[in-house]
């Protein structure tokens, strides 16, 4: 591998429509391991309470851990994750991938830009080149 993964960070808004106990729980089918949700509150644009859910990873077996374990969950739609790279890699070499939150709490890991549990993975390559973090995306979501 060319590069390393330096955070990850997994989170999810709860709208008051929802239940933060089944956000959660949707949140938990990405993770192989016990992990801390940081919980904080907001307003939506018409005043709706909302909450956000966030897991930060930085240990480094505990990156490795969730990162094959994502990879080994989204299996079915890897073609379309590798399809996509260029566009879910912004400026900063950050690689943002948005699943579906609903089938999430159902056990089913598919990816989705509505109302997702968003995934950002910052990516460490030298030199700091958009073409070097892409190659090193794409070794990432080939791990078998």
């Amino acid at each position: 591998m060319k590069g390393k993964i330096e955070w990850i960070k997994v989170s999810a808004v709860v709208h008051s429509t929802e239940s933060r106990e089944k956000v959660s729980h949707a949140i938990a089918t990405l993770f192989p391991f016990e992990f801390e949700i940081q919980v904080s509150k907001a307003s939506g644009h018409y005043g709706n309470p909302l909450e956000f859910l966030e897991v930060e990873l930085k240990n480094s077996s505990e990156i490795k851990s969730f990162w094959e374990n994502l990879v080994k969950l989204l299996s079915a739609d890897r073609d379309i994750l590798l399809n996509t790279l260029e566009e879910r890699l912004d400026a900063q070499n950050v690689l943002h991938i948005r699943l579906d939150k609903q089938k999430a709490y159902l056990g089913q890991i598919e990816l989705s830009n509505v109302d997702p549990i968003a995934v950002k993975v910052k990516l460490v390559v030298y030199p700091a080149k958009r073409e070097k973090a892409l190659e090193f995306a794409r070794e990432l979501c080939s791990i078998s």
